[in-house]
């Protein structure tokens, strides 16, 4: 009987552990009330069995969007606790009203999921003094894409035209500065849809003037060079999925710099990566360890990301190149094993060769390539 008793003493404690967790949902203002705050209790899930949640948002004014209201679901109102899903859920609306919005989540699986039923005919929110304010990347707003910023606000004379004005910009030629105009310091209403790409044709000290016209969504940019400024080299690194660069999206983590092949091109070969076939890893090239200048698929800056796929689940050694002149982005990857890592660590060091474009070369070859991770001049 005393082991008995001792048994169920330990399950209730068990299950009370259990039921500590707090699972709440947080995401878009339109769908929660509140801007991405995992701390607001209104937002938290319930559950009978500690394993499947679930939340009912009723009366929720949503306006068509097609793309999807974006949440994810926090543990313990806390963004450095587990979230899910890793890449935030989108809930797709096809047109204008309210709705009831319901939210389930299975703490077992991770699997998060949403469903919108409408029960009746959007109203449109009554706007009162609206808030236009510019966010976007530090040289050009002083913070870094920072929506809270209220130095980025933005002033009218009118309620249409509004404009921010910001003296001191060093810029540096071609390379694109991105922001977005957002409206009462929040991303539920944001223009572009894409960023704006603010671009200057010479190194320098700007004044920069950014008019918004609040009706037609209509954004125009002036600048004024106001003095000289020079750039130091620059350090390119690639940040992206962590089974691909060995960090999650790091833009700090130097082991994945690139080394300078001259000409304005720029590699970098990760060895012994583990890929699953088709599934699509993505990344981007930034410049020093910023997400100021970075670049995307077809080199678009502050673009999509890039995304390298595989056909075989295997050890792979995966290589980039970046040319800075067009910011042309390739990706190579080449089967080293497919039985596991120890084969892989052998042949890391046997000598391999690549050529400039990431492709392995066999004996006879002449030229420029790269040979455990150094550039060679093979005669």
């Amino acid at each position: 009987m005393k082991k008995i008793f001792t048994l169920i003493v330990m399950l209730a404690a068990t299950l009370g552990m259990q039921a500590q967790d707090t699972w709440t949902v947080a995401g878009a203002k339109a769908l929660l009330g509140v801007n991405w705050d995992p701390t607001a209790v209104e937002n938290d899930m319930i559950s009978t069995d500690g394993e499947n949640y679930i939340l009912a948002k009723t009366e929720v004014m949503l306006a068509a969007n097609e793309a999807g209201y974006e949440f994810k679901v926090v543990q313990n109102h806390d963004w450095n606790q587990p979230n899910y899903p890793a890449e935030n859920y989108k809930l797709p609306i096809t047109e204008d009203g309210q709705y009831t919005v319901t939210f389930t989540f299975n703490a077992t699986t991770t699997e998060v999921s949403a469903t919108a039923e409408k029960t009746g005919d959007y109203v449109a929110p009554i706007v009162e003094d609206q808030t236009w304010t510019v966010a976007g990347v530090e040289p050009l707003c002083g913070s870094n894409w920072d929506t809270s910023d209220a130095n980025n606000d933005m002033t009218s004379s009118d309620g249409i035209i509004y404009t921010f004005v910001k003296e001191g910009c060093k810029l540096e030629a071609g390379v694109g500065y991105g922001f977005k105009i957002v409206a009462d310091h929040s991303w539920d209403e944001a223009y572009p849809g894409d960023n704006y790409n603010l671009t200057v044709a010479e190194n320098g000290v700007y004044t920069v003037t950014i008019t918004f016209n609040k009706d037609t969504k209509e954004i125009t940019v002036n600048t004024v060079k106001t003095g000289e400024a020079s750039f130091d080299e620059k350090v390119w690194t690639i940040a992206g999925a962590a089974a691909l660069m060995g960090s999650e999206w790091s833009t700090t983590d130097t082991n994945n710099d690139m080394i300078d092949l001259g000409d304005g091109q720029f590699y970098l070969i990760k060895e012994n990566v583990a890929l699953l076939a088709d599934t699509e890893y993505e990344f981007k090239v930034l410049a020093n360890h910023s997400w100021t200048e970075n670049y995307g698929a077809n080199g678009q800056a502050n673009g999509g990301n890039c995304t390298i796929m595989v056909d075989e689940d295997g050890i792979y050694n995966v290589t980039f190149i970046f040319n800075t002149a067009t910011h042309e982005i390739t990706a190579s990857a080449e089967l080293v094993d497919t039985t596991g890592i120890s084969t892989v660590k052998a042949a890391a060091n046997n000598g391999m060769m690549y050529n400039l474009q990431g492709q392995r070369v066999q004996a006879g070859f002449r030229g420029i390539a790269i040979q455990n991770g150094r550039k060679v001049v093979v005669k």
